[in-house]
């Protein structure tokens, strides 16, 4: 166990149900067994991680984690882990160096698709929690170390056995002690050769051959991905949550970018759609470019990044507004697990007054704006068209109202569609 925590404490830990109302109860409850204030709020923060947790790593799993705040806050979710693991188990590895593993969430993963691993952490106490976090997994051994002293070509597991492949997920947040946030957080870092291994060292590291994924943040800039990398944008429950970069035997042969859209399981990696050119960026199959039309499509995020648009023009047999904004009309309706689809109802123009008019026509009191594009503040143009709306009893809208422009016979037009989404895909 962490030498931070004794038996004892641990096991008052595990006990904890932590609700918010209930906080100066339970530290009554601490005190009285003898903890002093500061080691009672520091389990009582614990159990309040534990529960935020449960998002991530499940509730099962969470209940017996120790955890910090910028730790949970870079963890991989779960469903996302396993989907590295298995593209590590698929490639025929069997072990894996995991260099700057936080508090162990990839670690596990990689464990439970039957690697052996080598967690590495250079934090003493995020370290020791990675320690008892891996404790399930005899495969795991987790040394601390500095990444970027120790010899790589040398690691090798507590049985001797060299270390396969390499997988990283650089720090890229300040480290413990710097400048805090006003909410106490960690400031990010948005210099990839700030982060912690600099990116540097993971290009080296990519250069000696050997099997290597990085994670890294999803708006990382496409002109610092080097040439050799596939660079993989994962979406998990319709959010956009990073940017892998696989290099030598992990990169699948012959592609350049990747979307790959995960289901809302929180646990497993349900892949809906994996969309891939090996194109590079900018390159590539260019979509056809016309006019609104009946239905409109807007694609899933990590669709967007991979700039894979043009896929969505050819599911649906429609065209894209403008070559740089992310919307798809056509006449014809489909429903895709990669893409968020609605039925036009109503095309308005894009001025105030129409618009105040259709929301009073239509008894709208509730109202969504979504746009691209055009230089609007959704939440200000919502607060003015709803302005004196009477609350209660209007039929309101279950869609948006969508803002963009296209370019037209007689010029730049810009407009606002009223929608209706479509149905899941079957």
């Amino acid at each position: 166990m962490p030498a931070e925590y004794t038996a004892d404490e641990l096991a008052l830990l595990d006990g904890i149900e932590y609700r918010e109302g209930d906080v100066l109860a339970l530290s009554a409850r601490l005190r009285d067994r003898g903890l002093g204030p500061e080691r009672t709020a520091d389990l009582l923060t614990q159990a309040r991680l534990r529960g935020e947790a449960a998002a991530k790593f499940g509730a099962a799993e969470a209940a017996r984690m120790l955890l910090t705040r910028d730790g949970l806050e870079q963890a991989t979710r779960r469903a996302v882990a396993r989907l590295h693991a298995r593209r590590f188990r698929e490639a025929g590895i069997g072990s894996v160096a995991d260099l700057g593993c936080g508090l162990g969430g990839d670690s596990a993963a990689f464990a439970r698709e039957g690697l052996r691993v080598l967690a590495v952490e250079r934090d003493p106490r995020t370290a020791a929690f990675a320690a008892h976090n891996l404790a399930p997994h005899p495969a795991a051994e987790v040394r601390r170390a500095d990444v970027a002293e120790l010899d790589l070509g040398a690691l090798a597991d507590a049985a001797g056995r060299p270390v396969e492949a390499l997988w990283l997920d650089p720090a890229r947040r300040e480290e413990p002690g710097s400048r805090r946030s006003p909410g106490g957080q960690a400031r990010r870092i948005f210099d990839p050769e700030a982060f912690s291994p600099p990116f540097s060292l993971i290009e080296a590291l990519a250069r000696t051959g050997l099997p290597l994924g990085v994670k890294m943040g999803p708006g990382m800039d496409r002109a610092a991905i080097p040439a050799g990398a596939e660079a993989e944008w994962v979406s998990h429950r319709g959010e956009v949550v990073e940017l892998v970069l696989w290099f030598n035997a992990l990169r699948s042969p012959g592609v350049r970018r990747r979307a790959t859209v995960l289901g809302p399981d929180p646990l497993e990696p349900e892949v809906l759609a994996s969309l891939a050119s090996g194109d590079d960026f900018g390159r590539g199959p260019e979509a056809p470019v016309g006019e609104p039309g009946a239905f409109l499509y807007e694609p899933d995020g990590a669709v967007i990044r991979a700039e894979l648009v043009d896929r969505l023009a050819g599911a649906t047999g429609g065209r894209l507004v403008d070559p740089r904004i992310a919307y798809v009309f056509s006449d014809e309706e489909h429903r895709l697990d990669w893409a968020t689809g609605w039925r036009v109802l109503e095309a308005l123009p894009l001025h105030a007054k129409p618009l105040k008019r259709w929301v009073r026509e239509h008894g709208v009191t509730d109202l969504t704006i979504k746009k691209r594009g055009v230089d609007v503040v959704p939440e200000a143009l919502r607060r003015q068209l709803l302005a004196g709306a009477k609350r209660g009893g209007g039929r309101g809208r279950r869609g948006p109202l969508v803002l963009t422009r296209w370019d037209a016979a007689e010029g730049e037009r810009r407009g606002a569609f009223a929608v209706e989404p479509l149905g899941p895909a079957d």
